[in-house]
């Protein structure tokens, strides 16, 4: 049954719901000591998982369910942050009835950044340290968002990745959470919030901390899109976000102050990992970094993208994180390798008192105004046109198994693995016809 299982949920493309993507038929073959559910809601101003455990946690436990049997867990912890009340008390409610077959303990987390992190996530509920440069199957655990294992649940029952939850915030009349067909335009979202795309704001695929900026006229959900948010421009999450990497180098080369906070509240560096932020900062004084030099900066391999170090700690908008990402970049071309793979790790003694209080962080960023219920609401369809980008998960982009013109039926598959790859298999969500295939999507008219 559970060969099956793993195929069942291989094919109905489930992958992770809360971030990067990862095929989550990968994370269930695996076998392990923990199953920890994050349902931490990591960055500020998303709602999405705790409105689904609120009005939707049977289905979830039933992913749950699936995702023991396969991974053979002998612990099972939900991981919560403890100002979630009615969430936890959803849980609690069907933690005392008889219809649960396996049993799992809410872990209640502070409400810090990052607590959703899958690293420091596995540090608070079970004291391990993940190795650098490490996943936390490193140390018996593997972590599953709340989405996902509703979505494992749907594919048991033959409902493929279809639809996804996506909260829609800040400058708009309504803010909501929606559920819609993966490949919506961005722009029917903001419709439906009462904001009309204009000059003046920015546009980002995620939270403040991590979203990445999109042309919202030419842009569609992901399986990945957790939250649509609009900012103005002035704001200084877009203005770090809009920052090129010229401009990046020159500003550390002229105004760091080498005061260190990039490093002391880097969450890496808390859990003992060999990352210095500072370090990089302090030798950039020549703007540019030569091949040799570049080689002595291959910590920026352990950085986790959370931008503690460019949107909090660094007084003079400084983004070390903006740095580290180039340089892995410039690393993959040069074919550098990861040097750094440290297990004998020892969390930072002063970890404690250098987490990142939600409330604080929303004020630096002078976002605290954005910081409303977003309720669960009604999508009310409008595009006739499904864009399912090839490209949705970790690994290689999915490959058409559809042609121009074919007419398609909701739930069917229109894009497969490549044979031998890691990647997502990709259904329609509408039925329709195949308008347009492209090397970067598949366009479908809907009926």
């Amino acid at each position: 049954m559970s060969n099956l299982e793993l195929e069942i949920v291989k094919n109905a493309g489930v992958i992770g719901a809360g971030g990067a993507g990862f095929p989550t038929y990968v994370k269930l073959s695996a076998k392990v000591d923990t199953l920890i559910v994050n349902g931490a809601e990591c960055e500020p101003l998303i709602n999405v998982d705790k409105q689904l455990i609120e009005v939707g946690f049977e289905k979830i436990y039933k992913g749950l369910e699936t995702a023991v049997r396969l991974t053979e867990a002998k612990e099972v912890v939900i991981a919560i942050k403890e100002k979630y009340k009615n969430a936890k008390d959803k849980m609690m409610a069907f933690k005392k009835s008889s219809s649960k077959i396996i049993d799992f303990d809410i872990f209640e987390l502070g409400n810090f950044y990052p607590a959703g992190d899958e690293q420091v996530l596995v540090t608070e509920v079970t004291s391990k340290i993940v190795p650098e440069g490490g996943i936390p199957l490193d140390v018996g655990v593997v972590v599953i968002n709340v989405e996902t294992l509703l979505n494992i649940a749907n594919a048991i029952e033959g409902i493929n990745v279809t639809h996804k939850y996506v909260t829609v915030n800040g400058e708009v009349g309504k803010p909501s959470t929606f559920k819609v067909p993966v490949g919506t335009p961005v722009k029917d979202l903001l419709g439906q919030c009462g904001h009309s795309i204009s000059e003046g704001f920015t546009y980002l695929d995620g939270g403040p901390m991590m979203g990445k900026v999109i042309d919202p006229d030419d842009y569609y959900v992901k399986k990945t899109t957790k939250s649509v948010l609009v900012l103005p421009d002035e704001n200084i999450v877009i203005k770090n976000k809009s920052m090129d990497i010229r401009s990046s180098l020159k500003r550390a080369q002229a105004i760091c102050l080498s005061c260190r906070m990039c490093t002391d509240l880097c969450p890496r560096y808390l859990l003992g990992h060999d990352l210095f932020p500072d370090e990089m900062m302090k030798k950039l004084y020549k703007g540019d970094i030569s091949d040799e030099e570049m080689k002595n900066f291959d910590f920026a391999f352990l950085c986790c993208d959370c931008g503690l170090c460019e949107l909090y700690s660094c007084v003079v908008d400084l983004s070390a994180r903006s740095i580290f990402n180039y340089l892995k970049e410039e690393f993959a071309k040069r074919g550098i390798k990861n040097s750094h793979n440290r297990k004998d790790l020892k969390v930072n003694e002063f970890r404690e008192f250098r987490k990142v209080p939600i409330p604080r962080l929303l004020q630096r960023l002078e976002i605290d105004k954005y910081d409303s219920k977003t309720p669960l609401s009604r999508f009310d369809e409008v595009s006739k046109d499904i864009r399912l980008y090839l490209l949705q998960s970790i690994g290689a982009p999915s490959e058409p198994v559809v042609k121009e013109g074919e007419e398609v039926s909701a739930n069917k598959l229109v894009a497969k693995i490549p044979e031998g790859k890691l990647g997502s298999n990709i259904h329609s969500p509408v039925d329709g016809v195949v308008s347009e295939i492209t090397q970067g999507y598949i366009q479908i008219n809907k009926k």
